[in-house]
């Protein structure tokens, strides 16, 4: 068996573990969150949000980038891991304890006094995560997909069902949650820990310090990629309050819900591409194709969200939630276009070149700030539809860097998109006409039943034009249809790959 063949199984193998976890966090997570929506309202997930606006800068911070300098060193001693490590504890107490020094100020700052304690208890969780990070970077090194999804469920059932479910039903209102993603983070790093020992013993060498260079460039990425997603919250919560922030976040959340299959998918490319890093001509496929196949996999499916939005926020949430229901409607296309806009940073990290995904990153964060506080000052409705103009303008400079860095081509990535562009047509009209047919009033029962039909819609049209829907994308990656479930190859591309099928 070829060392290619060997990198597509195992990579096929990482995904279907990654994607097993993720299927069974969405079903989880979805139950968990509506109920803890409908028990607790828009305030507390807006000072949740805040938190996590803090929060979500300083864990950047905290890794130092460091996580993927683990993944893509070609040969990793024992003193790599204990100093990586070193770092990333010293950095999460270290900002664990800026946290409890400037959480008056980040109070002042969304003008909301009560955030405060909030904050300084949420400051331990840089320490609960650093503990865990060099663990689950060296399992995603190994591909070790089963064992990271099967800690995060754990944990999640142990943390939301025994403890925070409990709590709202008791009216702790945000310390529910608090409680809940404080427990999951120390039970997933112990769990990680145990099942990816290292030495804990601390290490500093001066010659390591090129693991911090290059963790320090996948950092700069990652901090603009940050202040795009991060900056239309915090102008929000900045200008409008926590209830208003309430309602946008859950739209965020609810809209980016599919970003998880971005994420299982981001967790084996940066290993794949890491193997594969000198080889452009099957880089251009490999980028082309997975970029058309994670597109078909999302936007139709958001579009439908998008044009459905009244039926899908009141019917999970509830009436009180009505405000949200516009802010979805953008917000579900731009999470499409950050899902494959994702899959960029992977593989230029995987090339070392994390700087070309920085400078196109700071440029989209500058825009960024200019747009959103610009429209923020018309309403927060405008500044979502300035979402996803932001988030266009980004994706166009990320594969732009992208296609510099190995010579690939726009029209390469178009060959292997126009047809999830044409599925998301099928897929909107579908949702349209079914909300315009049912009569019903209750909202989650519609909501159902439009997701069927789209569900139905989508299956059907891809056992009748498998061939036009998927052909291009699978066409010039072949060794891609092993990411596909065999059940499904067999339902669906039979008549149009059988050549395909009997080499994979």
């Amino acid at each position: 068996m070829s060392g290619q063949e060997n990198l597509t199984k195992k990579t096929a193998r990482a995904l279907k573990w990654n994607y097993v976890g993720i299927i069974t966090k969405i079903g989880l997570s979805f139950g968990v969150n509506t109920l803890l929506v409908r028990l607790l309202g828009p305030r507390p997930f807006g000072e949740l949000a805040v938190a996590m606006i803090v929060f979500g800068l300083g864990n950047l911070l905290s890794s130092i980038g460091l996580a993927s300098a683990l993944i893509q060193k070609d040969n990793l001693e024992e003193a790599d891991v204990r100093f990586c490590f070193t770092c990333q504890m010293i950095v999460g107490s270290l900002l664990m304890l800026g946290l409890i020094a400037s959480a008056p100020l980040w109070a002042v700052f969304f003008h909301d006094p009560k955030i405060t304690l909030l904050l300084r208890v949420f400051s331990i969780l840089f320490v609960l995560q650093a503990f865990g990070a060099t663990s689950t970077a060296l399992l995603n090194r190994k591909q070790d997909a089963h064992v990271i999804q099967a800690n995060t469920i754990i944990s999640y059932v142990i943390a939301y069902v025994g403890i925070g479910i409990p709590m709202a039903l008791l009216h702790c209102d945000i310390w529910s949650l608090v409680v809940a993603w404080l427990s999951q983070a120390l039970i997933n790093s112990i769990l990680t820990y145990v099942r990816s020992r290292h030495s804990l013993r601390p290490l500093f060498e001066f010659s390591r310090l090129h693991l911090l260079t290059f963790g320090f460039r996948v950092l700069a990425a990652n901090l603009c990629s940050w202040g795009i997603v991060n900056l239309d919250n915090t102008v929000v919560g900045r200008t409008s309050g926590p209830v208003l922030l309430g309602f946008y976040s859950r739209a965020f959340t609810l809209a980016s819900m599919a970003d998880n299959i971005t994420f299982g998918l981001l967790q084996v490319l940066l290993p794949a591409f890491s193997r594969v890093q000198q080889e452009e001509t099957k880089l251009r496929s490999l980028y082309a194709s997975i970029f058309g196949l994670l597109l078909f996999a999302l936007l139709p499916i958001l579009a439908a969200v998008s044009v459905s939005a009244d039926v899908v926020v009141i019917g999970l949430y509830g009436k009180k939630w009505a405000p949200a229901i516009g802010y979805v409607r953008p917000i579900a296309l731009a999470m499409a276009l950050n899902a494959v806009m994702a899959i960029s940073g992977p593989l230029l990290a995987a090339r070392g070149r994390p700087g070309r995904e920085f400078r196109s990153q700071f440029v989209a964060v500058v825009i960024a700030v200019i747009a959103y506080v610009s429209s923020a000052r018309i309403s927060v409705l405008a500044l979502s539809w300035t979402v996803l103009l932001v988030y266009a303008i980004r994706l166009f400079l990320l594969v732009s860097a992208v296609n510099r860095e190995i010579g690939s081509r726009w029209r390469d990535l178009l060959e292997c998109s126009y047809s999830a562009v044409v599925m998301s047509v099928v897929t909107a009209g579908t949702a349209k006409l079914l909300l315009l047919v049912l009569n019903i009033e209750n909202q989650f029962v519609k909501l159902v039943l439009v997701l069927l039909g789209v569900g139905v819609v989508m299956m059907t049209a891809l056992m009748l034009f498998g061939s036009f829907f998927l052909g291009p994308s699978l066409r010039k990656s072949p060794q891609l249809m092993a990411l596909i479930p065999k059940r499904f190859q067999r339902i669906i591309f039979r008549a149009q790959f059988g050549g395909m099928l009997s080499r994979t």
